[in-house]
């Protein structure tokens, strides 16, 4: 057993849970390490002292006095929650009300006012027109055929259709 693994087991060592080999293993190396013998020992006196401690009995009126000193003592509360708290129970002054409902509304009319509206409608009164014809009531308009309508616009735009008209 190596230093290292000692440390891990040296308290399961000293409270007598550890198998019959493993604690053989743990004597033979405290019988060859001085440093480990004198840990285990260190912890042996550590866990001694704690097993005789006994904790602090408290008088019969603590609970008693400590809950009137507590209420006796003011609340330490933030500034967010004494501002919440005031605000809760204080009821809003009209006046106070009335300028906060008007700033409200004028915020509203100006972002109404200065919002962008609906974009403008192109001017098509130069542009010439298109008549849909269906062949069967199946088949959709050509407008409704975007490829077609793509195809226009190239021969609509090509110089040398424009110099044959």
């Amino acid at each position: 057993m190596k230093c290292r693994e000692l440390e891990q087991n040296a308290v399961v060592y000293l409270d007598g849970k550890l198998t019959p080999p493993e604690r053989g293993a743990v004597e033979e190396h405290l019988a060859a390490c001085a440093a480990c013998r004198e840990r285990v020992e260190g912890f042996s006196s550590v866990m001694g002292m704690l097993g005789e401690w006994r904790g602090v009995e408290a008088s019969p009126f603590f609970q008693t006095r400590l809950a009137a000193r507590l209420k006796e003592e003011p609340a330490s509360q933030s500034w967010w929650a004494r501002l919440w708290q005031d605000a809760a129970t204080r009821p809003i002054a009209p006046p106070m009300f009335a300028i906060a409902l008007g700033t409200v509304l004028a915020i509203g009319a100006v972002l109404i006012e200065y919002s962008p509206g609906p974009p403008a409608r192109e001017d098509l009164s130069g542009a010439p027109e298109i008549t849909v014809i269906a062949a069967s009531p199946d088949e959709p308009p050509l407008y409704e055929d975007l490829p077609l309508l793509e195809d226009y616009e190239v021969l609509r735009n090509f110089e040398v259709l424009q110099v044959l008209q």
